[in-house]
């Protein structure tokens, strides 16, 4: 049960450091070092992942990814939306 919890508070703080990213673009407008195709790469690994641990059933593990999802996602969307307007 205790590595049921250690999971989502790992993915919870991977996702913690991807919010911190996205506040750094979102206050700075600025994403020339970064990499659309690497955001992409990671945003499609991380679905792949949910997906898998939806069949597994695991509700700890789905709950963490659900979570770096989500932060992956508004991540990868403010860099699209930003490369866009520039």
């Amino acid at each position: 049960k205790i590595f049921d919890y250690l999971s989502v508070i790992t993915l919870a703080f991977m996702s913690y450091g991807i919010v911190r990213q996205w506040f750094r673009i979102y206050k700075t407008k600025s994403v020339q070092d970064i990499e659309p195709q690497e955001v992409a790469i990671r945003w499609t690994a991380t679905m792949i992942l949910l997906v898998k641990l939806i069949l597994v059933k695991d509700p700890y593990l789905i709950a963490g990814q659900i979570i770096l999802a989500g932060a992956i996602s508004l991540y990868a969307i403010t860099l699209f939306l930003i490369k866009i307007k520039k």
